[in-house]
């Protein structure tokens, strides 16, 4: 039962930590899309911030998921 909890333990750290950078990523290519929005490089950052979003949804619904097997 521990060898499983700590397998757990491990997968919601490291689920935490990539939400954390996604989370540092998409604020930091927001606030430069947003200054350089007429400009071609703000519209690859607004891609960008677009994919990290979706990063961002996928490992919060992955901790749901650990949350309900808990």
């Amino acid at each position: 039962m521990s060898e499983e909890f700590e397998k757990i333990k491990i997968k919601i750290d490291l689920i935490y930590k990539k939400l954390l950078i996604f989370t540092a990523i998409a604020g930091g290519s927001w606030i430069y899309g947003t200054k350089l929005s007429n400009s071609f490089i703000g519209v690859i950052l607004f891609v960008f911030f677009s994919f990290v979003a979706i990063g961002i949804i996928i490992n919060i619904l992955k901790l749901n998921s650990i949350e309900k097997e808990l």
